[in-house]
């Protein structure tokens, strides 16, 4: 289904449309990192223009051009450097094999990126892991070490269903879609008649909201889905939804679900409760960004972000040239962003353990879930500065 992303809902086709939020002169990619200051500054930049659809309660961005949107080496946004995160995986990983019988199976991930949940699939069991991603063209990756696990780096197509598989796996690529529908119709056209389960993983507009973070409004995510939303996208392209449930701090909306008859005409009717939300999240962005520049612009001394991923790099942009003053750098765990410059701003993302040089006087934390992680291993280098948390 293609539709205008101005006035019409790429998931219902709703017409009656409310806007939400908008940001301007985002990078259109920014988790692509750049090699220099000049090539970062100089990246595409677009406009983020939220619109929520109040029949079926998808969010997205009506500014949006999929032709902007060019994925390749380079690419990064593995999550699986944190502890934190790791432990999600792991339990996800073990969750899934066991509740849907997967030991001696075949897999299939969409948007593997690097591999690392193939792996633990792997690890758990699973026969055959095989993704599909086409940012890993021409990079080497540890995680198809394991005998089964094989990544294609390329986009996927529907007509790479002509194998056998007994799950599909579908992390944090649906937001990426301006037309949604097409893939789970593909998907379950090819499942038939058979009992394979999917499980598909998007980050929860639902938290986005009632958190007020804008900083995870960014170009790359076309589409914000809510319970209701996806629970909507599922019934009417003929999937029966066994969960769906939020995880990693409520941060992530997580569905598993088995084939079933279409419902090509279903509504959430629980799309009124995000119609309020986007109402009241409407109401608060502005202001918390406003209160964001005003105390950076009026700082003494250095200040850095603890985050290189969509949050971090989406605050820095969002601020301003007078607020983004005091930035120094972004600060990321993930060895492969080490020398690399955020888009737009043009800041380097270092390693933890060049603070000890920066000494910076505020650490922007930019996401609450790490904290902890991130307090503990700062004051271990015996630094003292100032917390502040950006989102969470």
């Amino acid at each position: 289904m293609s539709t205008d992303l101005a006035t019409c809902c790429p998931l219902c086709a709703g017409r009656v449309l409310q806007d939400v939020f908008a940001l301007q002169d985002v990078p259109v990619i920014c988790n692509q990192l750049w090699p220099d200051p000049v090539a970062a500054a100089a990246a595409p930049a677009g406009t983020v223009d939220l619109k929520l659809c109040t029949d079926c309660g998808l969010i997205w961005n009506g500014s949006f051009d999929p032709e902007r949107m060019v994925y390749a080496p380079g690419y990064e946004n593995a999550l699986h450097f944190s502890p934190k995160f790791q432990s999600f995986a792991e339990v996800l990983a073990a969750g899934l094999v066991a509740r849907y019988d997967l030991v001696g199976k075949q897999v299939i991930e969409i948007g593997c990126g690097d591999g690392h949940m193939l792996d633990l699939m792997a690890r758990n069991g699973v026969a055959t892991a095989t993704g599909f991603d086409p940012s890993m063209a021409g990079r080497e990756t540890p995680y198809t070490e394991r005998s089964g696990v094989s990544i294609e780096p390329e986009y996927f197509r529907s007509d790479q269903l002509d194998r056998h598989f007994d799950a599909i796996l579908c992390r944090h690529v649906l937001e990426h879609l301006d037309a949604p529908v097409p893939l789970l119709s593909d998907i379950r056209k090819a499942i038939g008649d058979r009992d394979v389960p999917v499980y598909f993983e998007v980050p929860n507009a639902g938290w986005m909201l009632d958190a007020v973070s804008m900083w995870d409004v960014i170009y790359e995510h076309v589409g914000y889905w809510s319970a209701p939303a996806i629970t909507t996208l599922f019934r009417r392209t003929g999937f029966e939804p066994v969960s769906v449930r939020t995880g990693y701090g409520d941060q992530f909306l997580m569905v598993e679900a088995r084939p079933a008859a279409p419902d090509p005409n279903f509504l959430d009717p629980e799309a009124v409760e995000t119609r309020r939300s986007a109402e009241a999240f409407a109401a608060a962005a502005n202001g918390e960004l406003d209160r964001w520049r005003n105390r950076l612009t009026g700082m003494e001394g250095r200040a850095v972000i603890w985050g290189a991923g969509s949050k971090g790099i989406t605050f820095a942009n969002a601020l301003g040239a007078d607020a983004a003053r005091p930035l120094a750098a972004l600060v990321d765990l993930n060895t492969r962003k080490h020398g690399l410059i955020a888009p737009g701003v043009a800041l380097p993302v270092i390693a933890p353990e060049a603070l000890a040089e920066i000494r910076p006087d505020l650490i922007l934390i930019s996401n609450a879930l790490y904290e902890e992680e991130i307090t503990r291993q700062v004051r271990d280098m015996g630094l003292s500065p100032e917390f502040a948390v950006i989102a969470g």
